[in-house]
């Protein structure tokens, strides 16, 4: 049912009925109501709406203006719409009994809802109801609540609040809820003015086991007061409810007096949810108290500023912290979660962050700012885990007579990752109950993980106004946990220690370890490490200012590597220096040691590190390593210590910056088990050396040697000295320089000291000799390899020859074979020069013939004067009668010859190039002849990279006779030559040569028989001769390795010849043409094979090799055509050649002789 009373339009008539409605009370009425008209008390159920118009008021007095007395349906359900005032001195808005449905009050702009009491109050659970609040206005309460929804406790109702207006309480909270879900967003102001009151309120503790969910989200430009806390929220003690509570500000949340700006420190339940976020713009913070009192279960995720303050005068007495938990007033332990963005700001007037439970655990992640303005920035009584990008600091109050200002305080263990800055500013005066003044830390923790950067972050900083990390129990006494330190930045005491461990040794489980990659500072001790067995890490770019005390226990200081190796002076390590008081130093890579050391302890290489010495100076520092290697690692460079004890690893005194030789000087003992001794040496005789002032054991034969480097033939090479014995053997030797063909290195050992040096292998150096020549020079090379010249320049060059070389080569040039093979050539000269001059003889014999016989004259030498011919031999002219003798005559004949001789498998083939001139005289009468000649020859002579030069000087006596068909001829001659000689030995890279003499002399007769047919002239002949060649000696020059002596060397043979000429003539065109050939049968006697003895001038050792035999059988002949001039002139083109067991020649002449 509707009652609408009529609708005034005046201004006036509207202010009157507000009078009249305002009056007295009236009876209440029931449905749905718009004021005006209606007045009195309204009651709504169902789906009733009330409207109270802008400017108008409902206005019961004493009684409720509007009462929900009835189920509403759920949608839309009872929805009132206020434009104007709803006011009572009561309650405004209540309901009488446990209704359901929904219920919505929308409180426009300029619309207000107030009461004395509560303005709007739910009085009954709510089950399965909804109650909605949009206020664009006021809801206000003199001494109750502006929503009082307490007792709407049914896990099944709904409440949503939407404020932009204002919701205050000047008597009491402005907001009380219940159970259910429950939403509120607040862009306006919720606010109490009441003493000690809260803004919202959920602290009847039995709600919270019926919450389902609560959100509130305060906007931008949004205002949550209380002069207690600005929110609270509790719950019972034993309450088991997992809600999920949710609160977002991007306003502000303040207490303006002495509560909390969100207090959830009476939520006992564990199984709760609950996320606080603080954006950009927000703003939470407490005039007297924390910002901040979490619980289990809660997220705080900042991104604006969250800050406490004191009241005045409250200095020394507050303990305000920006967030806090307290697990000690709850009784269990509480872990609370913080992530604070950057830009943001967490600042508290005493800690930044606080868990006052011994067993509290604080999660902290910080990209933006954390500071106590009166102690830490992050502070746990309890343990916690940190990590920090931004900035975390703890100073003093100068107002307080007493402030502790750390960075970081975890009174138990604790992880802190860093990758910013944690600083401790500064500390004031004495903390109640100590006697000593406090002290301010970068981080003060009893145990646990602490990471300062990595190596991205190297800029991450630790910095104490006294110490930069203090571990202790919180007191001064003992670390309540062994404790990890990892840096890559900087850690800073700036008036006192940069890391100090409190440990007396009691319990052996507290420990120390410090990693450090980057810097730790203190005024007096970087770092002291307390009595326990501790590690010191010193990584690539580990520095430290002050002392690194290692105190009692048994200490290890590891030098650690991450990529290359580390560079570490052990000159910091000793009981006087940097680092003190260890006991031993570790390493799991490679570490270059430098410096003087008085460090007595042990250096272990462990199973994959290794030490490098660069000029170590530690004669009691005790090197060993341990079975079982996991890696490549050893001992190398070159330094003093004390012991070694090496077991399956690399030993290498050359290995280091420097990469020169090295010796490893060890003051005692040495014992090698399954180790590689890597020696490298230089030609120069020198190499690595361990030298042992103490004895050295070799355990087993596992111990290898390796040997890189060239060895020198004839050095002895000392690896390792022992004043004090030796005892044992390397099992093998391995070689990395050249392979050789005829040494190989071996070891050998007196009874202090291992050498090594190059062997004769057993191959002899014939084994590579192809000929007899190669087997000759060999035989002298082995001789040259005992006694003194075994180290001579020759033999080394041919004994220290490596696979690749070719020892044959070297064998074959060494031996000189030219120097055998010219006398053979010179001799093939000779026999050639004494054809010339019996073709002079022939010549000359047949002047006078008649007829074809005249031919056989053609082919001699040029004449300068000489008979004419005779009737004959003028076939086409008249016959004259001959000139009146006796006749003389000059003649000359130029040669020229291409000797070329096959190698006989043992000499190097050879090949001569000659060319020479005869120039002779000789007078005729009768049947006879007599003559002499001289000439002159140069021959140039090549064999497998040697050659000769010879220039040689000839005299020759001759003469003829002719008895009818019968000629007989003969002659002797005789020469000096000049020879120098040259090759090339690349086993020496040498260029021998010599300059010598040699003189040649011949004895040569033929006999031939002439007849003719048919026009032909045919001479059968027989011939005999002898030539014998006398070289000198030499010595050659440019080659003290290489070179060759001779004391000279002789070669004769003896040669017969049995052939036919043939010849004829013919005229053509007036020029008389005689062709001519002749064919013979030469065989040598005797020794056709020249020899000769040669001796190294390096060695003085000497051996016979043989040179190229002349052809012991060969054919010569030669063919030609001589053409005759009616002027008198004559022209003559020759070949001469000879071809037998290998050797041939060719010579031509051509010749023109003129008559005038």
């Amino acid at each position: 049912m509707m009652i609408r009373l009529p609708l005034l339009q005046s201004s006036a008539s509207r202010f009157v009925l507000a009078l009249v409605c305002s009056g007295s009370a009236m009876p209440a009425l029931a449905g749905s109501f718009t004021v005006p008209p209606a007045t009195g008390q309204q009651t709504v159920s169902g789906s009733d709406t009330g409207t109270i118009d802008t400017g108008a008021t409902l206005n019961t007095g004493s009684s409720a203006s509007i009462v929900w007395n009835g189920n509403a349906t759920t949608s839309p359900g009872v929805v009132i719409t206020n434009s104007g005032t709803i006011t009572s001195t009561n309650r405004t808005i209540d309901t009488t009994g446990a209704f359901t449905g929904s219920f919505t009050l929308n409180n426009k702009v300029g619309g207000k809802v107030t009461s004395k009491d509560d303005a709007f109050r739910i009085n009954g659970p709510l089950a399965n109801g909804t109650v909605i609040v949009n206020n664009d206005g006021t809801i206000s309460s003199q001494t109750g609540q502006a929503l009082d929804f307490d007792k709407a406790t049914s896990a099944t109702a709904t409440v949503t609040i939407g404020n932009t207006g204002t919701i205050s309480s000047a008597g009491s909270d402005a907001i009380r809820l219940g159970g259910g879900t429950i939403g509120i967003t607040n862009s306006g102001t919720i606010e109490t003015t009441s003493s000690g009151k809260r803004a919202i309120k959920f602290d009847t503790a039995s709600n919270f086991d019926t919450l389902k969910s609560l959100t509130i989200t305060n906007e931008a430009g949004g205002v949550i007061t209380g002069t207690d806390d600005a929110i609270k929220i509790s719950s019972k003690t034993t309450s088991t409810a997992a809600p999920v509570i949710s609160i977002t500000n991007a306003g502000t949340i303040q207490s303006k007096s002495g509560g909390q700006g969100i207090d959830l420190g009476d939520i006992y339940s564990t199984n709760a949810t609950i996320t606080i976020t603080n954006e950009k713009t927000g703003l939470i913070t407490a005039a007297d108290n924390d910002g901040i009192q979490g619980t289990n279960g809660v997220t705080i995720n900042n991104y604006g500023t969250i800050s406490s303050y004191y009241a005045a005068g409250t200095a020394d007495t507050q303990n305000n912290s920006a967030v806090k938990v307290s697990g000690d007033d709850q009784g269990q332990a509480i872990t609370l979660k913080v992530n604070n963005y950057a830009g943001a700001l967490i600042s508290g007037a005493y800690h930044g962050i606080k868990a006052t439970g011994s067993d509290d655990n604080l999660i902290v992640t910080n990209n933006g700012t954390i500071e106590g303005r009166n102690g830490s920035g992050v502070n746990s009584n309890g343990t916690g885990t940190l990590t920090n990008y931004g900035t975390i600091s703890g100073t003093f109050d100068p107002a307080a007579s007493f402030g502790d200002g750390d960075g970081v305080d975890f009174d138990h263990a604790g992880t802190v990752l860093n990758y910013g800055t944690i600083e401790g500013l500064g500390s004031k005066g004495i903390k109640p109950g100590e006697t000593t003044p406090s002290t301010s830390e970068g981080i003060a923790i009893g145990g646990g993980v602490i990471t300062n950067g990595d190596a991205a972050h190297t800029s991450a900083l630790i910095s104490g106004a006294n110490n930069g990390i203090l571990v202790d129990d919180s007191n001064s006494g003992d670390a309540y946990a062994a404790m990890s330190i990892a840096n890559y930045g900087t850690i800073q005491g700036l008036d006192g220690y940069g890391i100090r461990y409190v440990n007396s040794g009691v319990d052996p489980t507290k420990s120390l370890t410090v990693t450090n990659y980057g810097t730790i500072s203190g005024t007096t001790y970087a770092v002291q490490m307390g009595n326990g067995n501790d590690l010191f890490v010193v990584g690539a770019g580990s520095k430290v200012v002050g002392i690194v005390d290692a105190q009692g226990g048994y200490d290890t200081l590891s030098l650690k590597t991450t990529s290359g190796a580390l560079d570490f002076d052990l000159g910091q390590v000793g009981n006087a220096a940097t680092y003190r008081h260890f006991e031993e130093v570790v390493t799991d890579g490679s570490v270059y040691l430098s410096g003087t050391s008085t460090f007595s302890g042990t250096l272990n290489m462990g199973k994959s590190g290794s030490f490098g010495l660069n000029d170590l100076y530690a004669p009691d520092a005790h090197f060993k390593s341990e079975a079982g290697s996991t890696g490549p690692r050893g001992i190398w460079g070159h330094g003093t210590i004390g012991s070694l004890d090496a077991v399956d690893i690399i030993i290498d005194p050359s290995t280091g910056p420097s990469n020169a030789m090295g010796t490893i000087a060890v003051k005692g003992d040495v014992s090698l088990t399954d180790t590689s001794y890597w020696a490298n040496i230089n030609p120069d005789g020198s190499s690595d050396l361990i030298k042992v002032d103490g004895k050295t054991t070799l355990n087993g034969a596992d111990n290898r040697v390796f040997v890189a480097g060239q060895l020198e033939w004839g050095a002895r090479y000392t690896l390792l000295s022992s004043a004090g014995g030796i005892s044992g053997t390397f099992g093998t030797l391995n070689t990395y320089g050249p392979a050789y063909l005829f040494i190989a290195p071996e070891l050998s050992y007196d009874a202090t000291h291992v050498y090594l040096e190059l062997e004769r292998n057993g191959i002899a150096f014939a084994t590579y000799a192809a000929t007899p020549n190669q087997r000759s020079v060999a035989g002298a090379l082995e001789r040259a390899g005992i006694g003194s010249t075994k180290t001579s320049a020759l033999y080394t060059a041919f004994v220290t020859q490596s696979l690749g070389d070719s020892p044959s080569l070297a064998l074959s040039q060494l031996s000189g074979d030219l120097y055998a093979t010219l006398p053979g050539q010179m001799a093939t000269e000779n026999m050639m020069v004494n054809d010339l001059i019996l073709g002079r003889l022939r010549q000359a014999g047949y002047t006078a013939a008649k007829g074809a016989e005249a031919a056989l004259g053609a082919g001699g030498p040029a004449r300068a004067y000489a008979d004419s011919a005779t009737p004959g031999a003028q076939a086409f002219k008249a016959i004259k009668a001959p000139e009146p003798g006796p006749v003389w005559t000059t003649w000359a004949q130029g040669y020229g010859q291409w000797l070329s001789t096959s190698s006989n498998g043992n000499a190097a083939a050879a090949d001569t190039n000659l060319g020479g001139l005869l120039i002779g005289a000789d007078v005729s009468a009768s049947n006879w002849v007599l003559g002499l000649a001289a000439g002159y020859s140069s021959a140039s002579t090549s064999a497998d990279a040697a050659s000769a030069n010879t220039e040689t000087w000839r005299i020759a006596a001759y003469g003829g006779a002719t008895f009818d068909a019968i000629k007989l001829r003969a002659g002797a001659s005789y020469g000096w030559s000049s020879i120098d000689q040259t090759r090339f030995v690349a086993l020496t890279g040498e260029s021998p040569k010599a300059s010598y003499n040699g003189t040649a002399g011949n004895l040569f007769a033929e006999a031939g028989y002439t007849f003719a047919f048919s026009g032909v002239a045919l001479e059968p002949f027989a011939g005999i001769g002898w030539t014998s060649v006398d070289l000198g000696s030499f010595i050659e020059n440019n080659a003290p390795i290489a070179g060759l002596a001779s004391t000279g060397s002789s070669f004769d043979t003896a040669y017969s010849t049995l052939g036919l000429r043939i010849a004829t003539s013919f005229s053509a065109s007036g020029v008389v043409v005689t062709p001519h050939a002749s064919a013979g049968w030469r065989h040598a006697f005797g020794d056709v094979t020249p020899q000769t003895v040669l001796s190294f001038i390096n060695t003085g050792t000497a051996f016979g090799i043989d040179g190229l035999a002349i052809a012991e059988d060969s054919i010569v002949g030669s063919v030609g055509v001589d053409f005759a001039f009616s002027t008198g002139a004559t022209f003559s083109l020759a070949y001469e050649g000879m071809a037998g067991d290998g050797t041939s020649y060719n010579a031509g002449k051509a010749t023109l002789a003129v008559k005038f």
